[in-house]
């Protein structure tokens, strides 16, 4: 029973006509913050019908009762004797289907999450791992299976979390690593991955490379402040002691990620992309944060 994640405006309309008309939202260790919300305030007629239970206070509507932790709270609805419910749903997200084959067109971000998500759904157990910035707006679309996890530092959404996180993460559950990370949040912290084969660490590393901080583009004055030095990801992989390869199609990179999956070493897949190209959730966010702007500087 998953439609996909909920970012208020930014969602697909089906999971946001599903969300906003429901008669009870159960919200559990979810932060009620303007990032989940899109940007903007979470509405009045949410907070209204809605149950918001974290770690040591539940919201029900707007009445708050802080001696009750999310604990008590879930161990309370398992012994509640609750009428089932049942509902077919569907999943949805903000990748646009392709109208042909376009393995042999250049990269674009959102080809390489709908071939993360082709990727996860037939080999499953990964760990995915979302760097700050465009990776982690477009990591919202990435939909990881059962037996998988999904960690990203979407608190303070500071860059530099997911090599490190992701060998750490190896360590702690055993499972491998799929990591989701531009070229700017890799060069502040990615050179970590040279630890990897000291601890027996293999995790995949698809670096989307557009040359600069690609988020901060279309909002900055100063566009040289953008510009990053050229690595050469992919020749660096194998320096420290894994494997690398550069991809410019979708047929590259998908063929790519099977080697990765064979590979019982850390892999860095270089994915080049253009200087200005988006995930699908970080344009709507831009231009919904761009309109809110606007709107404040008018009042």
């Amino acid at each position: 029973l998953y439609m996909g994640v909920y970012v208020g405006a930014l969602s697909p309309p089906r999971l946001r006509k599903r969300v906003e008309k429901a008669d009870l939202l159960l919200c559990l260790g979810m932060l009620l913050t303007d990032i989940e919300m899109g940007g903007h305030h979470p509405p009045e007629v949410l907070r209204h019908r809605s149950i918001w239970a974290v770690d040591h206070r539940v919201n029900v509507s707007f009445h708050t009762y802080t001696d009750v932790t999310l604990r008590d709270f879930v161990h309370g609805l398992l012994r509640a004797d609750l009428k089932a419910h049942r509902e077919k749903v569907f999943y949805s997200d903000n990748l646009a289907r392709p109208r042909s084959n376009l393995d042999r067109r250049r990269l674009r971000v959102s080809d390489i999450l709908r071939e993360i998500n082709r990727f996860l759904a037939s080999h499953g157990k990964f760990m995915v791992v979302a760097e700050s910035g465009d990776a982690l707006f477009g990591g919202i679309d990435i939909k990881v299976g059962d037996d998988g996890l999904y960690l990203a530092q979407g608190f303070y959404a500071s860059m530099g979390f997911a090599v490190p996180g992701a060998l750490g993460a190896q360590m702690g559950t055993g499972l491998r690593p799929l990591v989701l990370s531009g070229d700017g949040g890799f060069q502040m912290t990615g050179v970590e991955i040279a630890h990897a084969r000291r601890y027996k660490l293999n995790p995949i590393v698809v670096l989307l490379n557009n040359g600069g901080w690609g988020i901060f583009r279309p909002i900055a004055k100063r566009q040289d402040l953008l510009a990053l030095p050229s690595w050469q990801y992919s020749e660096l992989a194998r320096l420290w002691g894994g494997v690398g390869f550069k991809v410019e199609t979708v047929a590259e990179l998908r063929d790519a990620l099977e080697e990765a999956a064979k590979s019982r070493s850390f892999v860095i897949v270089e994915a080049m992309i253009g200087p200005r190209d988006l995930s699908p959730i970080t344009v709507k966010y831009i231009r919904a944060s761009a309109k809110k702007a606007a709107l404040l500087s008018r009042a």
